[in-house]
């Protein structure tokens, strides 16, 4: 069972989330399905689209740093907060070195998906 502090609808269309803000919100989508978009130059393009169970925002949970893409509804769902202070509290239990491993991982993980937008601006992807 996860530890979901809050419920929200959104309609297709609505943005659940910005490129470059700052949050460290982390959610789960329990219905419905949204996008993952980064602008490169000024075109929009999609890195990947989640589903039902999948969790998006935990990047900058992680790291402490602005939104690195943009999350929208592509059809009605509902999406779930995850509790921050359960995730924080987890993340405090883990060893230092754990923590390292986790914010390297997401660290490249960042830049992956930084690497795959500008590949597939360029047609490659």
């Amino acid at each position: 069972m996860r530890n979901i502090a809050a419920k929200e609808k959104y309609k297709k269309g609505d943005v659940i989330i910005k490129e470059g803000g700052f949050s460290d919100g982390t959610y789960v989508i329990i219905s419905g399905k949204v996008e993952v978009a980064k602008i490169v130059g000024d075109k929009k393009i999609v890195v990947a689209v989640l589903v039902k169970d999948d969790i998006f925002g935990e990047m900058s949970f992680l790291q402490h740093e602005p939104r690195s893409a943009s999350v929208t509804a592509i059809e009605d769902c509902e999406i779930g907060l995850l509790d921050k202070d359960f995730l924080d509290n987890e993340l405090n239990k883990a060893s230092q070195d754990f923590r390292l491993i986790l914010t390297q991982l997401t660290a490249r993980l960042r830049k992956t998906t930084s690497e795959l937008a500008e590949l597939k601006l360029k047609g490659c992807g």
